[in-house]
């Protein structure tokens, strides 16, 4: 709306006009053309707006849902939910949660959702007492589900529904701190592709079954199992394209596939005789001659039979990526083993080594072979507990026979006295480099500050005050 107004009768100016504009009613018209306006978002094709929720946390999707019909009608049918710590952690706002408060906010989403739910990933938070997931499983196995992560952080295993056994369209399933057994009538996972199993209670011959009951499986993990330690482990999955095993067996004898790719084996324990001594062998062997393997991780005591053997064919020409985990170098064999260890992979590119223990040898003893060149290594990580002359002479080894060497890192695992890394540092820099490139990138020393602390009594009636100076102590650790 303008208003005119015109000059004054008589006056010898010009007569004008002049606009004023109502701002009440221009902002109603900006507003108005606003809303006129197209939502491009809400008009992009349904599953793109799924896209959107699923990479929402669960809060902030759920808010999306006041925004217009459309988005209540997305929100209440997306195929993705994830009740993850973040979510649990924002609702519940305590540290220790009552379990019936949990199961009641999980509940209703789940149960007020609409449609299929093909990805449900779940964590339980600690709680005060253990919930009950079972009619949460119930309800899943009727909604066509395809990927399943549980994660429970509640003191004792969660006991799982065998409703889960009946999901025939599962693709993918983790299971974290569970307990559960396989139902008479089940007849495996025909689709099935990951299985990984975190701190499971289960019995052998469940696992065994399990495990053969899925004709497509390529990924398989299985850490941290209770009950095994006498048990001797068949794993036979001819589809396997990936294994990680992680534990304490008895004995482990794996069928190694031909198109296994990656895998990882770190056991802390194995039973000793020759059985089983023979059975590892045999799995480092097969594993030596895998066509098609890339990525290979060896820890505890399958690191100790591998240096045992010192003989495996240098026939690994696929193998690029080697870690060597929790190594002990306490006297001359280990060291030789390790470095012959290293010589017997020569087309690795990187590569990763911690160390658990380790002794200080002289130095004249601990020789190798400079003519043993790593042709191809380009990345090294060393992970280093005391800085001893042992661990030093590995740190040379690779400088020296690694030719393409671009960067070295090297991480300490325990802290270091000032003089002991001073000393670390200066060898470092002594050390010839066979590569002109390569960087050396060690951990500088840092000095904790030295806070005194105080200790009072005030129950007592002559109340004492304890000053403790800790700028006075010969320990000052530094990294």
């Amino acid at each position: 709306m303008v208003k005119f107004s015109m000059a004054q009768k008589g006056s010898k100016k010009t007569k004008s006009v002049t606009p004023q504009v109502d701002v009440h009613y221009t902002r109603y018209k900006k507003r108005k053309s606003l809303n006129n306006q197209p939502d491009m978002i809400s008009d992009l094709p349904k599953d793109v707006l799924y896209r959107i929720i699923e990479r929402l946390p669960l809060r902030d999707a759920a808010r999306m849902s006041i925004l217009s019909h459309k988005w209540q009608k997305i929100w209440a049918s997306t195929p993705h939910l994830a009740f993850d710590t973040h979510f649990f952690t924002r609702v519940l706002k305590k540290k220790v949660p009552e379990a019936h408060e949990f199961l009641e906010i999980a509940s209703k989403i789940l149960f007020q959702h609409d449609g299929p739910i093909p990805k449900l990933s779940l964590w339980v938070p600690e709680l005060k007492s253990c919930p009950d997931v079972t009619h949460w499983i119930a309800f899943l196995s009727r909604t066509g589900l395809r990927e399943f992560d549980l994660c429970n952080k509640y003191r004792t295993p969660l006991k799982l529904s065998p409703h889960l056994f009946s999901c025939k369209d599962l693709e993918k399933l983790m299971l974290y701190r569970c307990i559960f057994s396989l139902p008479l009538n089940f007849k495996g996972f025909p689709k099935l592709t990951s299985l990984k199993l975190y701190g499971i209670n289960i019995v052998y011959n469940t696992l065994k079954h399990l495990i053969g009951s899925c004709p497509l499986l390529q990924n398989l993990v299985l850490k941290d199992f209770s009950g095994m330690e006498n048990k001797h482990i068949i794993v036979d999955a001819p589809n396997l394209r990936n294994l990680v095993i992680d534990g304490v067996f008895g004995s482990l004898d794996v069928k190694v596939p031909e198109d296994l790719v990656s895998a990882s084996f770190v056991l802390q324990k194995l039973t000793i005789n020759r059985r089983e001594e023979e059975s590892s062998y045999d799995l480092i062997n097969a594993l030596a001659n895998s066509s098609r393997l890339e990525w290979l991780c060896l820890g505890g005591h399958i690191c100790k039979v591998l240096f045992e053997s010192c003989s495996l064919p240098n026939t690994c020409q696929k193998l690029k990526n080697l870690e060597l985990q929790s190594l002990h170098l306490d006297d001359l064999n280990d060291f030789s083993s390790a470095v012959s260890c290293l010589q017997s992979f020569p087309n690795i590119e990187t590569l990763n080594i911690s160390v658990n223990t380790s002794k200080s040898l002289d130095e004249h003893v601990l020789v190798y072979n400079p003519d043993c060149t790593l042709h191809h290594l380009r990345c090294a990580k060393i992970g280093i507990c005391s800085g001893s002359s042992t661990e030093l002479k590995l740190i040379e080894f690779l400088l020296d026979c690694s030719p393409v060497l671009e960067k070295l890192y090297i991480s300490l695992t325990m802290p270091l006295k000032q003089s002991r890394h001073s000393r670390m540092t200066s060898q470092l820099n002594r050390f010839r480099r066979a590569s002109r490139k390569v960087e050396v990138v060690c951990p500088e020393r840092k000095v904790y500050p030295k806070v005194p602390v105080s200790v009072s009594f005030p129950s007592s009636s002559s109340a004492q005050h304890i000053t403790i100076d800790s700028s006075s102590s010969d320990d000052t650790y530094y990294l």
